[in-house]
């Protein structure tokens, strides 16, 4: 938070699309199809175990925080405001607010939604009550709610788009223990696509809700999701056009996507999320900080960058755990200080494993530990994310050269999230948390309330001492304060190297403009393009219109 307030500001009326064009000369109809990447649709309408299938599309967030324009976007709310000791947050609903059966959505549903949580902590996507700091959530009148905090938290608000805003008259019929598995049968949403047209094993269709809170929005009338098993399935589908939203990686995209239709298909990738290997620190010998660091030494990321991910990513050189995304706040002294560390050095690397004990003992070419164990361990990826295989298959081979037998492990996303979670790896490639702020991403790293929860913490780098160093930046706006407690936590990452650093990945957007006008990009940058962020999606749904 830069100031103690955030205030709305909502344009009523005329709106201006990508192109240009007034909202009241702008085409209704066309349906959107993306490819979504699963073993096939079910009958599970539930956002929070749903895999973020229908964020931004049946359910409308209160808020988005545009990381790509630092501007917040209100949803459902109008404002929100924080007081000055920052331990109560006052959000207005915006007026006239309905759910798709035409029932009113008022404060009362906010305030059940998030208490709702508090009874199901695997819903509780923030951890606000598993940490203690909230204290209540209250409808003082049909459009206000007041949050109360126990501590004074700028950083708070971030996370209340996490929560899916969902209608009591439905969810309060079903018992606490019961909403981990309910599936939600007949969905009742706030968001731009709540009718659901039909539901197939490979295809589902949702289209507009009539009683949507935006006049004339969406434009479009429907969206298609296909389901396919891997990227090498997308790619084609993009070709010959049967899909018009790409978020996947696509090898050689400029001759094998854009060459096919250079008018028509396009594609930006701007910076997004920090790619690395997390390293399971509680397990010998990941828990010498030796054996981390010449597990990072030697790796030639620009040549992993150039071949694997066909020079797409920015190579990331930084030890301290953020990247291009967060440029602006990476301490230029701490990436100085620790740069040998990602610097391709295998000699220096083969010294840190002599010196650590990790020797040849049995002469078959990779070394063991000193009772005679061979050092092998395995790669975490997950099935059919081709560019992240390829990439984990280069890191096994410039492992192979200092003695260092590891595998590529392609598992499917239930055994790679839980493993996370879990700390069932021995390292897995993995990303940070994309978010308003870095800090949000150090939270996810290190605070012991996130072990467990988290697909971040569980590398075992834990402090009491960093808990309270995180939990001190929101006790503060001041921006010069908050960037003191972001260096000192880019310190203690580089220090203990929890993760290896691999590259800044960029975001997979490919988009068609056959039928479909309005999208993002490098023009007209109005949001990051990614389509598994709802509140980003939910703001890109909004602005597609037909040719």
């Amino acid at each position: 938070m830069r100031s103690k307030k955030i205030l709305a500001s909502i344009v009523c009326g005329l709106l201006v699309s990508a192109n240009g064009v007034m909202a009241e000369e702008i085409k209704q109809g066309g349906t959107l199809t993306v490819p979504i990447i699963n073993t096939g649709f079910v009958e599970n309408f539930n956002p929070y175990t749903s895999g973020g299938l229908f964020e931004g599309v049946l359910y409308e967030p209160l808020m988005v925080f545009n990381n790509m324009t630092g501007n917040v976007e209100y949803r459902l709310a109008e404002s929100a405001e924080y007081s000055q000791d920052l331990k109560t947050i006052t959000v207005k609903l915006r007026d006239g607010l309905s759910w798709s059966d035409g029932k009113a959505l008022t404060a009362k549903d906010v305030a059940f939604s998030f208490t709702m949580t508090k009874a199901t902590p695997a819903f509780d996507q923030k951890a606000i009550w598993t940490t203690g700091n909230l204290q209540s959530v209250t409808a003082t009148d049909a459009k206000t709610i007041v949050f109360k905090l126990n501590n004074a938290d700028s950083t708070f608000i971030w996370g209340l788009p996490k929560y899916h805003i969902l209608p009591e008259h439905i969810w309060s019929k079903v018992a606490d223990k019961d909403l981990p598995t309910f599936t939600n049968p007949n969905p009742v949403g706030s968001g731009p696509m709540t009718d659901i047209k039909y539901l197939k094993p490979q295809q589902m269709q949702l289209c507009r809700n009539a009683n949507y809170y935006l006049p004339n929005r969406p434009y479009i009338d429907c969206i298609t999701f296909r389901s396919y098993n891997d990227n090498s399935q997308v790619q084609p589908a993009l070709m010959k056009g049967e899909i018009d939203w790409g978020s996947n990686f696509i090898a050689d995209i400029d001759n094998t996507f854009v060459a096919t239709d250079p008018k028509n298909n396009h594609y930006w990738y701007p910076a997004n999320d920090a790619i690395h290997l997390y390293v399971n620190t509680k397990e010998a010998p990941f828990d010498d900080l030796n054996v981390r660091k010449a597990l990072s030494m030697a790796l030639d990321r620009e040549e992993i960058v150039d071949i694997a991910a066909y020079g797409y990513p920015t190579a990331n050189f930084n030890a301290a755990g953020i990247a291009e995304l967060y440029g602006p706040y990476i301490s230029k002294d701490v990436t100085a200080k620790y740069k040998d560390i990602t610097k391709f050095n295998p000699e220096k690397a083969k010294q840190l494993l002599d010196a650590a004990g990790l020797k040849d003992l049995d002469g078959d070419g990779f070394r063991d530990m000193t009772d005679g164990k061979r050092v092998e361990f395995d790669i975490n990826v997950v099935n059919g994310w081709t560019d992240w295989i390829q990439v984990v298959q280069m890191v096994t081979e410039y492992y192979e050269e200092i003695g260092i037998k590891a595998n590529v492990k392609t598992v499917d996303w239930a055994v790679y999230d839980s493993g996370l979670k879990d700390s069932d790896y021995k390292m897995s490639i993995n990303w940070s948390m994309v978010a308003t702020n870095p800090i949000e991403a150090y939270q996810a790293y290190f605070s012991t309330s996130q072990i467990g929860k988290s697909w971040h913490a569980g590398h075992g780098v834990h402090s009491p001492e960093i808990d309270a160093l995180i939990d001190s930046f929101g006790l503060t706006n001041d921006a010069q304060k908050q960037q003191a407690i972001l260096d000192e936590l880019q310190e203690f990452t580089a220090a203990n190297l929890p993760f290896i650093p691999l590259f800044s990945n960029a975001t997979w957007f490919q988009y068609s403009t056959a039928k479909l006008v309005g999208w993002p990009s490098k023009e007209n940058p109005y949001v990051q393009p990614v389509w598994y962020d709802g509140g980003k999606r939910n703001l890109i749904i909004n602005n597609l219109h037909l040719k």
